[in-house]
Formats: structure tokens, C-alpha cells, sequence
């Protein structure tokens, strides 16, 4: 592409091209300022896709795109139409928005560009920390594939900004056939590679090896985990009618194996009907590829997430003396989405034999609450699938980070170590307390399954417990896609004192109304503000009409129910509390009424409300009787004026 520069500069080009343009080298051609993509572009960095063809060609190919920086998705919600921002100050450090020209100022008309987490290429370009880089032309390499619901550019790897490269991963994809990238020269008589050094959503690219689009711009992909490499290829959001995907290894000469057999670990995810994962000896004969098809075993096909790994083993001696390659193809299509995944190939040796790693350290602990595991040995019996439901013991360091990307830890910026910007929904245990680096740390998730357990250690409610030691049981599952646990069915504080009392905790315990529009029963959720954090709430009735919402059925042998109540601004209400379906309050009752005054905390206005409580806005029973089938029904009948009411912290133990 020319540059079109001014008139002075044009005249002084025009002289030094006749005299020399045969000695400088264009390796990329930027534009310059004012100019305007002219050229559709071939999608290299010589020729860059301009907006509209990358708008065009969203099929998952690798490529380069060239664009203004005008702008970001600057909110919370990522919603690019209603939260595109074209002008400082930026909030936001995940994505830009790049235009053909440099005042645009309609999404429509936009690329938003993903900018991974600790990557080189957000550190330079993000308009959060770079506002200085509103306007300037940029190159960006990265995958053609929808980003916020449009055409965008995700996983983006390399960038050239200001005529300075940043990043890697920029090398262009193998051309041609198949079998011309393939070379018999230099034959081995074993391969091990445990894919340690893939990077996270690069092309996986190492000497020796043939990484092949045959069809559908798709290639094999590092995906590593907690240190552990891993490569993968997959079909999703490709819209192509058909994905064929090629990783070959380095020539092998199978007569000079020791042990003539290919074995690898294999994880599917997502599984759509038609993928396909197969395994071939690939041999060259002149102009002929000659590909014989390899038994390797029963290929995992889970639905639903990530699979276990799984060993698969193909025999070679069938083989006989040849040299050739052994060939990984992956077939897909936009329908056949599912993805693979495989790790620790072992050619012409045992596995763990070679220069590979060996077994892994045994586990300190068994996993029960009088001999847990500690953090490091829970580190790697965690799983995606979530098979282990163990005890472990470890320090609390932090939490994950508010606002962290697709709510995934992948980077040092996801986890906070301290207080600052932190989330209600995860805390982060090591086995030391003074640990500051993530990847040793497991990430403890707080779903709707292991209420009781975020209301007594989320660090926003409880922030004495940073530093404490505790014990939790629960299931070792990644958490925010990273090495964690999930549903945390029982816990204790080691050290470090009691647990808060519940008057402080403004967390639920019970899973409360997700939507903000009243039903039948006058009864939705919302939040509630309490200084700079937000709680879910449970809102009932209207001015006029009363409401009622009933919990879902309690644990058995449940003795504590405790929670905040308003009324409205300056209004008196009623709040009734009954117990259903077996179990009463202390002394026998099974309801309890509650006078409720507005001129105390107060809710008005919608949701965010923000309340100060009070301590007589807390109420706190002993409870008795609880079986599976106990439900706590809260309602605002029987109120003579006003018929709202405000509920939050509602926990019961």
C-alpha cells in the first residue's frame, strides 16, 4: 500500500526513488496520517485486510488488519452498541475499536480488536493506559472471528504501532499442499514433546513441525493450563462449511524405534456431532501422500465441557521400515464445532521416557479434613471436569480481580492480592501467605453452591480474613478457567479467630430473584449499594399491592436464619416471615411480623438502591425442625400503608 504523505515529502520520495528504490526494502507499509485505506488487501503484512474486507471475511482465518484506533468498549456490560466510546478518558484495557478512518464515530462502521490479558500487544495499544493512540494508524495480526456479537479480530498476538513491531506470532501461514511442507531429509527414531512452550491462542509454530489450514483457516493452537502445555484445534464460531486441520511431526524412521507405537493424552470439549480427531502414518512417494490410517483407540467426545484426558495408544508395526511423519487431523465444519485438544506425544518411546518430564510429584495429603492436600498438590489434581472432591488447606492470599475479562484468570492482573478492586464471587488460597505469584495459587469459586461458605470468607464482607489458613471441602474444578475449586461444601477457619458474625454479612447465602420486573407474586430481585459494593436484594409488593416470595428448601438440620429488612422512605410497612413445610422458630411459632420504618434506612427510587443499615435493620432466629422440604416464605400481607419491602442478607445455617 503507498503512503500518502505531503506534497514536500512526495517530491523528496520521488528523487530518492529514482535514485535508490531498488536498495530499501518495504518489509509492512503503514499509512500515513490522513490517509484512507484504498486497497481491499490480501490480509498479510504487506497487505493488510482494510475494515470492510475483515468485516467480510469472518471465518476464523489468521490475518492482518490495518485501521485507525478510534475507540474502545468502555463499560461493564460490553454491550458494543450502547457502550462503544470514541474519546478519553477510557476505562477499559481488553479491547480498541479500529475504523478505516480516523473520526469515525459509528460502531457500525467499527472492528473491535480483543487485546489479551498480559500480552504485549494491550500493554501497547490499550487506550486506558495509551490514550495518546486515539487516532493513530495501526496494524494488528489476530483471528477473523465475531468479538461483542460483529465482525472483529480476537486473540489478537502481533501489532505494529508507529512503525515499532510489538508482540509475536506474525509469521505467516504455511502456503501450498500438504505435502510440500513435509521433509524426509533427517529422519528420528523417537519424538516427545509435551507442548510445555505453547503460548495461550498462538499458532502453535516449533522446528521441525507442520502446522496446516488445509481448509478453513483454522490451525493448532497452544491452549496451555497452569503451566502445562497444550495444543488444540476447533471449528467454533467458523462459519465454514468445512475445517480440516493438520499438526504432522518431524519425520520418523520406524525401523531404528525402539518402540514402534505413537501415544498421546487426548481432551475433547464441547463435542458436536461430525468432529473428528484422526491419526495417520503419512508417508511421501514422489508426488503421492500416501496416508494410512492409525487405530489410537476410543476418542473422548464429551458434550458439555472439557473431558478428562485421556491415553491413546497406535501401533506402529504394521508400519514396517519406512520413514514418514505421523499426522494429526482435526475435521469440522460451523455445525461439527467441537473442539480437540492433545498433549504429551510420545513417538517410538514409552511415555515419560526420553527428554520428556517424568511422573509428577506424589500428593502431600490424602485429601481428608484430617490430612488435606495442600495447595501445590491441589494444584494438580484439579481438573476442567471436576472429578476429585477432596479437603485443602491453604493460606488466604486475595481474590479475583472486578472486571476481570470473560471472567477468566490468565494473567497477573486477574488476581489481586490484598483487598483493592475485589470480587464477592472468589478468594485465592496459597500455601504460603505471603504468596504474590498466581500460578501457584488455587482460585476458590462461590456459585450458587457454596453460599455459606462466600457469606464466612468473601473477602469484601470479611476482610480480617486475609492472611487467616483455612480448611475447605469442596470439588477440585478449574474456577474462572483457571486451577480452582468449586462447590465448597463445608469449611473452617485454621487460624486467625472466629468467624464474622452474620450482622455484617450483606451476602446471601440462598439463591434470591435474578430479574428486576415483578412477577405474579409482586416479588423481583435488584441490587442494593452499601458503601462501594453491591448485594443482591429480594424487593416485595408495590406501594398498593402486597408481595410474596417463597426460598427454595432449606438444608435439613438448618438452626440460624438470619437477614436485613427496609421499608420504604419514609413509609411504615409490615414484613411477615413464616417457616413452610416443617421446622418453627423458637418457642414454637411458625411466623414472625416485623414493623417496618422507612425513616430509618430507607429504599427509594430502583434498584441500585442505596441503604446505610442500621443495627434494627438486622434480624437474627434460632430455628428449629428443618427438614429438605423447609422453605422460608417472606411477605409484605397484612401491611396497612405502604407494601414494599427491602430484604438482603438473607443467610440461613
Amino acid at each position: 500500500m503507498k503512503k500518502i504523505l505531503n506534497a514536500l515529502f512526495l517530491t523528496l520520495l520521488a528523487v530518492f526513488t529514482f535514485s535508490s528504490c531498488s536498495d530499501v526494502p518495504a518489509p509492512y507499509d503503514i499509512l500515513g496520517e490522513g490517509d484512507v485505506p484504498g486497497l481491499t488487501g490480501g490480509g498479510t503484512k504487506e497487505d493488510p485486510y482494510n475494515i470492510e474486507t475483515a468485516q467480510k471475511k469472518q471465518d476464523g482465518s489468521i490475518a492482518w488488519v490495518q485501521g485507525y484506533i478510534v475507540g474502545c468498549v468502555d463499560g461493564e456490560g460490553k454491550a458494543i452498541a450502547t457502550e462503544s466510546k470514541f474519546e478519553a478518558p477510557f476505562t477499559i484495557a481488553s479491547n480498541i475499536l479500529i475504523a478505516d478512518t480516523p473520526n469515525e464515530t459509528n460502531y457500525k462502521n467499527c472492528i473491535p480488536v480483543q487485546l489479551v490479558g498480559g500480552s504485549d500487544v494491550r500493554t501497547a495499544l490499550n487506550l486506558k493506559d495509551n490514550a495518546g493512540n486515539l487516532g493513530k494508524v495501526v496494524m494488528i495480526y489476530g483471528s477473523l472471528e465475531k468479538y461483542f456479537g460483529v465482525a472483529g479480530l480476537k486473540s489478537a498476538t502481533a501489532a505494529v504501532l508507529d512503525g515499532v513491531e510489538i508482540g509475536e506470532g506474525g509469521s505467516e501461514q504455511p502456503s501450498g499442499s500438504l505435502i510440500e511442507l513435509l521433509d524426509a531429509t533427517n529422519p528420528v527414531n523417537q519424538v516427545v514433546n509435551t507442548f510445555d512452550e505453547a503460548e495461550k491462542d498462538k499458532d502453535y509454530l516449533k522446528e521441525g513441525y507442520v502446522n496446516f489450514a488445509e481448509v478453513g483457516g483454522r490451525t493448532w493452537r497452544g491452549k496451555p493450563h497452569e503451566g502445562n502445555g497444550l495444543i488444540q484445534a476447533t471449528a467454533y464460531g467458523s462459519k465454514q462449511p468445512s475445517v480440516i486441520s493438520w499438526f504432522v511431526t518431524p519425520a520418523v524412521n520406524v525401523a531404528q524405534m525402539e518402540v514402534k507405537k505413537v501415544t498421546f493424552d487426548c481432551i475433547s470439549a464441547y463435542y458436536k456431532e461430525g468432529t473428528k480427531l484422526e491419526v495417520y502414518f503419512l508417508e511421501k512417494n514422489g508426488n503421492e501422500l500416501n496416508q494410512t490410517l492409525l487405530n489410537v483407540g476410543t476418542l473422548p467426545q464429551d458434550a458439555d465441557g472439557y473431558s478428562e484426558p485421556v491415553t491413546l495408544t497406535g501401533d506402529l508395526t504394521a508400519i514396517g521400515d519406512k520413514v514418514g511423519f505421523i499426522g494429526f487431523k482435526y475435521i469440522g465444519s460451523e455445525a461439527a464445532s467441537g473442539t480437540y485438544q492433545i498433549d504429551n506425544l510420545y513417538v517410538g518411546v514409552e511415555p515419560g521416557e526420553g527428554p520428556g518430564p517424568g511422573p509428577g510429584p506424589e500428593p502431600v495429603g490424602d485429601g481428608t479434613k484430617e490430612n488435606p492436600y495442600d495447595v501445590a498438590s491441589a494444584l494438580n489434581l484439579t481438573s476442567a471436569s471436576g472429578t476429585t472432591i477432596a479437603w485443602v488447606k491453604g493460606y488466604i492470599v486475595g481474590s479475583v480481580k472486578n472486571g476481570t475479562d470473560a471472567n477468566t484468570v490468565d494473567s497477573p492482573e486477574d488476581v489481586v492480592f490484598g483487598l483493592d478492586d475485589i470480587r464477592l464471587s472468589a478468594i485465592v488460597i496459597a500455601g504460603s501467605k505471603d504468596e504474590t505469584d498466581y500460578t501457584k495459587c488455587l482460585v476458590i469459586g462461590f456459585g450458587n453452591d457454596s453460599q455459606v461458605a462466600k457469606a464466612a470468607l468473601n473477602l469484601v464482607d470479611n476482610p480480617g480474613n486475609l492472611g487467616k489458613e483455612v480448611l475447605l471441602q469442596g470439588t477440585l474444578k478449574y474456577a474462572f478457567n483457571a486451577p480452582g475449586m468449586k462447590t465448597i461444601t463445608d469449611h473452617e477457619l485454621v487460624a486467625g479467630g472466629e468467624e464474622p458474625e452474620p450482622a455484617k454479612v450483606y451476602t446471601s447465602n440462598i439463591t434470591l430473584p435474578e430479574s428486576t420486573t415483578n412477577d405474579a407474586n409482586k416479588a423481583s430481585g435488584g441490587k442494593v449499594e452499601i458503601g462501594d459494593q453491591e448485594y443482591s436484594i429480594l424487593k416485595l409488593g408495590t406501594g398498593k399491592e402486597f408481595g410474596s416470595w417463597n426460598s427454595p428448601m432449606l438444608q435439613a438440620g438448618a438452626s440460624k436464619l438470619s437477614f436485613f429488612a427496609v421499608g420504604w422512605t419514609g413509609k411504615t410497612g409490615q414484613l411477615t416471615v413464616l417457616i413452610e413445610n416443617g421446622g418453627t422458630f423458637e418457642g414454637g411459632a411458625t411466623s414472625k411480623v416485623i414493623a417496618l420504618d422507612g425513616k430509618t434506612a430507607g429504599a427509594a427510587n430502583n434498584s441500585p438502591f442505596t441503604i446505610t443499615p442500621a443495627d434494627t435493620d438486622f434480624y437474627e432466629y434460632a430455628i428449629s425442625g428443618i427438614t429438605a422440604s423447609s422453605t422460608i416464605k417472606f411477605t409484605t400481607e397484612g401491611a396497612s400503608s405502604d407494601k414494599r419491602a427491602i430484604i438482603f442478607g438473607i443467610n440461613i445455617k
